[in-house]
Formats: C-alpha cells, sequence, structure tokens
C-alpha cells in the first residue's frame, strides 16, 4: 500500500533501489487532474481505418494513412468545448503504435506516413494550453500479449514502449492503461507485473498520475491498481453517488470509440446530455469527464464534431476548481489470494471455499 507516497512506500524505498523517483505530493496532482474538470478522448489508431472497435492485428502498417492530419484542429476544437485536456490512444488492443517506436512493435515508423502522430497531438495541445494525457494498451495482439503467454521478454517490450512515451514527448499529467486485469482480456496484475509498471513510470515522471481503466471493479474504499478511479460509462459503469475518489469517466460523442464512416451523419450525444446529465453531475463527485470525440481517416474532426463541441462550449464554462479532495490509499501491491488453491474438509453444498477466492469482493466464506 502506498498512501501518497508516505509511510509503508519510505519502507519500500530504502528496500529497492529502482523505487519511484519522489515527484510532488500525490494529493496535490489528484487535485489539480480533478480541477481540469473535462478532457477530449482521441480514439485514432488502426481501427479508424476499417470501421471497427479493435483494430485487426493481421493488417498491414500502411493501412493506417491520414492523408490530413490536423492536430491543431484537436485543440481548437477541444478549447471550444472548454476542455483543459486530451488523451490520445498511442497503442490499442490490436498493438499497432502511431508513434515510430524503436522496439519491434508495429508502428507509423514502418509505414510511408512520416508524422509521428503523439508528437504532433502533444505539441497542439500544449500550444493551446492544454494538458496531455497518454493512452496504452497493455494488451496486444500484434505483439501476443494474452492472457497465459506473457513472458519476461514481452513484458520488458511494454516497458521500453513506455519509456518511449514518458521521455519523448514532455510532461505527460496522466498515463491510461488499458487491456489489464479485464474480463475479456484476463491479463492480470500478476502476469504483467502492476507494481513493476507503476514504478517505471514514477521512476521516468514521478508526476505522471496512472490510472488502470479496468480497476473500477474494486471495491470504492481505496485506489486500487490507480491514482485515479476510472468509469467507462459505455460500460455501464456509474461513479457512485457518495464516492469522494479522485476519479474520471468515460464515454463517447459518437455512438463508438473509433470514428465509422456512418458517424460523419450519425448520432452525436446531446449538449443537455454531456453538460446536465454527465458533466456537472460528475465534478460534484470529484470526477473528471473525459469524452471521445474521435478523429476520421483523414485525419481531423468531422464538420458535425466540431459543431457539436462548440455548442458544449456555449451551454458550459469551466467555474474553477473543485471542493478539495480527501487523501486516499493507493494500492499497487500484488493480490496474494489470485490463483491460489483452497481447501476445506467439510462445507454445506451450496457454500464453498470458493468464494473466499472467487473474485467477487462481496462473496466470503466461513469455518463452521
Amino acid at each position: 500500500m502506498l498512501p501518497g507516497g508516505q509511510g509503508a512506500a519510505v519502507e519500500q524505498n530504502e528496500a529497492h533501489p529502482a523505487s519511484p523517483r519522489r515527484g510532488r505530493p500525490l494529493l496535490d496532482l489528484q487535485q489539480r487532474f480533478v480541477d481540469l474538470r473535462f478532457g477530449m478522448f482521441l480514439h485514432f489508431n488502426m481501427a479508424t481505418f476499417q470501421d471497427r472497435e479493435w483494430g485487426d492485428p493481421t493488417s498491414p502498417p500502411d493501412l493506417f494513412d491520414p492523408t490530413a492530419l490536423d492536430t491543431d484542429q484537436w485543440a481548437a476544437a477541444a478549447r471550444s468545448a472548454n476542455m483543459t485536456w486530451g488523451c490520445l490512444t498511442t497503442r490499442h488492443h490490436d498493438g499497432f503504435c502511431i508513434w515510430p517506436t524503436k522496439t519491434r512493435g508495429a508502428s507509423i515508423g514502418r509505414t510511408s506516413h512520416s508524422s509521428d502522430v503523439v508528437h504532433a497531438y502533444a505539441n497542439s495541445f500544449r500550444k493551446a494550453g492544454l494538458r496531455v494525457g497518454l493512452y496504452y494498451s497493455i494488451l496486444s495482439l500484434r505483439d501476443d500479449i494474452r492472457h497465459f503467454n506473457v513472458t519476461p521478454a514481452k513484458v520488458k517490450l511494454i516497458k521500453d514502449q513506455l519509456t518511449e512515451l514518458l521521455t519523448g514527448y514532455g510532461e505527460i499529467d496522466i498515463l491510461i492503461t488499458d487491456g489489464w486485469d479485464a474480463p475479456w482480456s484476463r491479463i492480470s496484475y500478476e502476469e504483467v507485473p502492476f507494481q513493476e509498471i507503476y514504478r517505471h513510470i514514477k521512476n521516468l515522471q514521478p508526476n505522471c498520475l496512472l490510472c488502470d481503466l479496468n480497476a473500477s471493479q474494486y471495491p470504492s474504499g481505496g485506489l486500487y491498481y490507480s491514482d485515479v478511479k476510472a468509469f467507462e460509462q459505455n460500460a455501464g459503469q456509474k461513479v457512485p453517488e457518495d464516492s469522494d475518489a479522485p476519479a474520471l469517466s468515460c464515454v463517447t460523442l459518437t455512438d463508438g470509440w473509433f470514428w465509422k464512416q456512418r458517424d460523419a451523419n450519425g448520432h452525436l450525444k446531446a449538449v443537455t446530455t454531456v453538460v446536465h446529465e454527465w458533466l456537472e453531475p460528475l465534478n460534484r463527485r470529484h470526477c473528471n469527464l473525459i469524452l471521445n470525440a474521435p478523429p476520421t481517416r483523414e485525419g481531423c474532426l468531422a464538420p458535425n464534431v466540431v459543431s457539436r463541441l462548440e455548442e458544449i462550449g456555449t451551454s458550459w464554462k469551466h467555474p474553477g476548481s473543485t471542493e478539495k479532495l480527501s487523501e486516499h490509499v493507493v494500492i499497487t501491491t500484488p493480490n496474494l489470494a489470485t490463483g491460489k488453491r483452497i481447501h476445506a474438509s467439510s462445507y454445506p453444498d451450496t457454500v464453498g471455499p470458493d468464494e473466499a477466492n472467487d473474485g467477487n469482493f462481496r462473496s466470503s466464506w466461513y469455518l463452521d
């Protein structure tokens, strides 16, 4: 347990020479993040060019070919909505990297497209006075990083790519990870060791918050495997009414995460829904709303998306800082029960010792 880098963390730092460098107090970083209130999620990757939510991992890298990339337009649209930060999908579940990685991973470096999308995005958002976040999927189908198939070499690939992202693009406020400890990926925090990755990130950028999108399943009393608790509205995850933990909630402006050709004339979320049903109530619960506005295959935002963002900005103005956060313990240590055998000599037919180790935090088993 690492309560804001204090207490137990001090003992751990003395025991591990590779422990995180110290940055600003965690509570200050969390407060700064929730005070941002409203951000832009940018799902832009191989799936954009395939009308899919997950890109095809067998597709050639040259399929990723934005012909009119305009990250300045992305930033201007975010400003028009009174957003304060952004987050770009640097690698999604298929494993394609939209920066020219020097690792063996597939990337734009192996295409005729010369632009480093991550570099262009980070520069445009900073130039517009917006803060910068990055998204990175632990699951990678191209690299065969899957459940029961994780090796030390694959963990090293993840760390090497995170090193590139956290040393080549300036200050990153938040790193959002995905495809980790999810029911659909099944890659546990033990297979790809969370604490090792967490320490690696903090060594590179001590002031970068880590948010894992799949950690909301853990009890609300602590920040399990995240500096900021995540809730994916599209998956039906709701921020509890009494939540006081620093959080983010992500949802889409279009019907899906990645741009589909039908979205040019498709349904967009209403301004009243975004502002009055989501943004304002969530902000009152120390929750930052991140609204996905996916770029098109050309690499720009479609006119209908740009217009809707302007309408949102007309309806909502940033009101300043939120209420002060209270400190929450951040838990990064391995779950000692995961995958362990459990037996009992006698128990009723309908209740067994497995209920102490079934992944359900509300079930339990007691000896007679």
